[in-house]
């Protein structure tokens, strides 16, 4: 037990300093190491354990990402810039809603394919991945001065499209509207981390709760399967384990972000993508086939 609750806090100081750094839920730590525990301290199945650990990672993110976007609003303040609000509530307003829908697609596919869906939603995580670790390299850095005003069309459609594929391969969603926010709506980098991290706090606050609701459903048919302390697809063991450290380390990543520049930060931000991208999509394939995975 002792061993357990110290892995749990290291890897919790970790996402709290990478998450508040690079504006992502840092959930490439937080769920293998949940997927880790479930299977090896708690016996859950194979297929239960992703589940798990994606509605626990949706819950430790909301606390760390609202330390993480106030520390960004001071860090700005220190530049005399100012939080862009108005983007903020064009786009998190529908990842929000996106989420809520992205949850329940996930329901509906892990209650048809128990065995095989956990692993192809991380599958499809890391291809994700991938992708926006091609347009961190490829794209160029925005000045911070170049914000336009957001066209709230495009902002609502990206923010929908943005919390629905987040929350339905069960992540905080930062790796996902990071590129979003950056290379499609064209907002400088150390203005996207924070909105970035705002939107987590409100569609990781709906998936965690849509998450824990649909478990829930499955729990009652199956209680011999879950572990203790395990409210749907919500574990507070796991929650504590990671949340306490992160929401306090999650105070130094936003000051070391805004002393990179865009051009160092983007290519930081692109290798982080391309290992967690390689190391996911390559692991789900081979266990879709039935093989033991190359990577530990």
């Amino acid at each position: 037990m002792v061993a357990r609750i110290a892995f749990l806090l290291l890897a919790g100081s970790l996402v709290g300093l990478i998450s508040s750094f690079f504006g992502v839920g840092a959930c490439f730590i937080m769920v293998p190491v949940m997927i880790h525990s479930f299977e090896k301290f708690f016996s859950v199945p194979t297929g239960l354990a992703p589940m798990l650990a994606f509605g626990t990672n949706m819950a430790v993110v909301v606390p760390t990402a609202l330390s993480g976007v106030l520390r960004h609003r001071i860090e700005l303040k220190k530049r005399k810039l100012h939080f862009p609000r108005e983007h903020y509530v064009n786009f998190a307003s529908f990842v929000g809603i996106g989420s809520a829908s992205g949850s329940l697609f996930a329901y509906v596919l892990f209650s048809s394919f128990r065995e095989s869906a956990g692993i192809l939603l991380k599958t499809l995580f890391g291809i994700a991945c991938l992708i926006g670790a091609y347009r961190f390299l490829t794209a160029k850095p925005l000045a911070i001065e170049e914000l336009k005003r957001p066209e709230k069309a495009k902002y609502a459609i990206f923010g929908f499209i943005g919390g629905f594929i987040a929350h339905f391969i069960g992540i905080g969603g930062g790796i996902v509207y990071m590129p979003v926010l950056n290379a499609i709506l064209k907002i400088p980098i150390h203005y996207a981390v924070g909105i970035s991290l705002g939107s987590m706090v409100v569609g990781s606050s709906v998936g965690a709760v849509s998450f824990g609701i649909l478990g829930r459903i499955d729990q009652l048919k199956h209680p011999e399967l879950y572990p203790p302390m395990t409210f749907g697809w919500f574990n507070l063991i796991a929650f504590l384990g990671l949340g306490l450290t992160s929401v306090v380390s999650a105070q130094l990543g936003p000051r070391l972000a805004h002393m990179t520049s865009p051009k160092k930060f983007k290519v930081l931000l692109a290798l982080v993508y391309l290992y967690i991208g390689l190391r996911l999509a390559i692991r789900g394939v081979f266990q879709l086939m039935g093989q033991a995975p190359p990577i530990p």
